[in-house]
């Protein structure tokens, strides 16, 4: 379909006139006596340019953000980095300073004419046992006596060149002679000493069993292992649901470990 003539003359005359007025505002800007003229126009249009000035600068600042992506991700990463030496820097410390406390710990409360091999416990999903990665290659045999200080811990129930298995007293193949001292007691002596019983590895945790009827056995008292496959007294822990059941002859118990076995990170093994 053709343009009318019309058309095409109202196209050519708006062309011209837009030709006239850009030639006459440049010229109207050469004059300085018409001045105001400009500014009038200047101050109309100044909105538009500041509005379009600013969208250019929002639409530059957001393909920059592209530009400088791989940058941000780069620091982001290197970042990431540091952190993660940070926290291993950080378990080393822990892991020294837990050691160098059990060592203390050992020195001042363990028999120091024994000969000690410092073990770390391993993780374990198990709790009747602790994994530690000291074997016979330093000298750890079967049935030897680990603790922390003279607090006992368990006896070893299996070795290998690079690692042993513990036998915690929750475990139902650990049964030990014990005897309970009353609460604040430190050393344990004839006269210190309410009775003799048993513990025994259990579901529902450590049971003791065979406290005499007629001791003034409470709860809250210290049990001591006194049992020949460990050799002298190692605390164990403190008297817990004593029952009272007087047609029983014997009174029954649990005992509530010193150690909190979940977070021991190293323990001691007595060795020969």
């Amino acid at each position: 379909m053709k343009n009318s003539p019309s058309k095409v003359e109202n196209n050519s005359i708006a062309i011209y006139l837009s030709l006239v007025l850009a030639t006459a505002f440049l010229l109207i800007d050469g004059f300085g006596n018409l001045a105001g003229l400009r500014n009038g126009i200047s101050f109309t249009f100044e909105p538009i340019s500041f509005q379009a000035n600013n969208a250019g600068t929002k639409v530059g600042e957001y393909f920059q953000t592209f530009v400088n992506l791989g940058a941000f991700r780069k620091e982001f990463n290197d970042l990431k980095i540091k952190s993660y030496e940070n926290e291993t820097q950080y378990s080393n410390y822990l892991i020294l300073k837990n050691e160098n406390e059990a060592l203390k710990k050992q020195i001042a409360l363990g028999n120091k004419d024994s000969k000690y091999v410092l073990s770390n416990v391993l993780r374990d999903d198990n709790v009747d046992i602790l994994l530690i990665d000291q074997g016979s290659e330093s000298g750890i045999r079967q049935g030897d006596v680990v603790s922390v200080g003279n607090v006992f811990v368990g006896i070893v129930s299996s070795v290998d060149l690079k690692g042993s298995t513990v036998r915690l007293p929750s475990n139902e193949s650990s049964h030990l002679e014990v005897v309970v001292l009353k609460s604040g007691s430190d050393n344990v002596t004839k006269a210190n000493i309410l009775s003799d019983a048993v513990v025994s590895g259990s579901a529902e945790g450590i049971k003791i069993e065979n406290i005499s009827m007629n001791s003034s056995v409470a709860n809250g008292d210290i049990v001591h292992i006194n049992d020949s496959k460990v050799g002298g007294y190692f605390a164990l822990g403190y008297i817990v649901g004593l029952s009272s059941n007087p047609a029983s002859t014997y009174k029954t118990a649990f005992v509530s470990p010193i150690l909190d076995y979940d977070n021991l990170m190293q323990v001691f093994v007595k060795v020969e």
